[in-house]
């Protein structure tokens, strides 16, 4: 899929079937899959820019190639928000060309304009593809996550 110049900007409620598509495989990626009433509050809380949510879209000639989901939070070492990109997911067809990159990019250069101190991510250790890309974008941490489901 060659797309043309790539677009990022905020989710608008036109988004919304390109964005359950897009949800939908990048769940599948994970080998999860979520109740639709979580989908739908998690769209509603990006598109409906609730307190610390961004989301993003990545467009092309094409349309939507993919999103990222972010969320704006404070810490504790710093007066600055830090922002955590919870999830980034680029349609298959169209990875490689520089959509996930722009996307990060646009985030970065937000938090950079907007004074926060870090943006950063996880992904599972297994998703090689995506760590290609991270891996020329940021400094990998030493740095485990453990999960407490409660």
């Amino acid at each position: 899929m060659k797309s043309g110049p790539l677009t990022i900007r905020p989710f608008e409620a036109r988004d919304r079937a390109a964005w359950d598509a897009m949800w939908a495989g990048y769940l599948a990626f994970y080998e999860t899959s979520l109740p639709a009433e979580v989908s739908e509050d998690t769209w509603t809380r990006f598109v409906g820019k609730a307190p610390g949510h961004i989301g993003l879209i990545a467009e092309g000639g094409d349309g939507p190639l993919g999103f990222a989901h972010a969320i704006l939070h404070p810490g504790t070492w710093s007066p600055k928000p830090v922002c955590y990109l919870e999830d980034l997911y680029v349609n298959e067809a169209a990875r490689g060309q520089g959509a996930g990159r722009a996307l990060i990019e646009a985030l970065a250069q937000r938090g950079r304009a907007e004074g926060w101190l870090r943006l950063y991510w996880q992904t599972a250790r297994t998703n090689n593809t995506a760590q290609y890309l991270y891996d020329r974008l940021a400094t990998r941490t030493d740095w485990l996550r453990y999960d407490l489901d409660l």
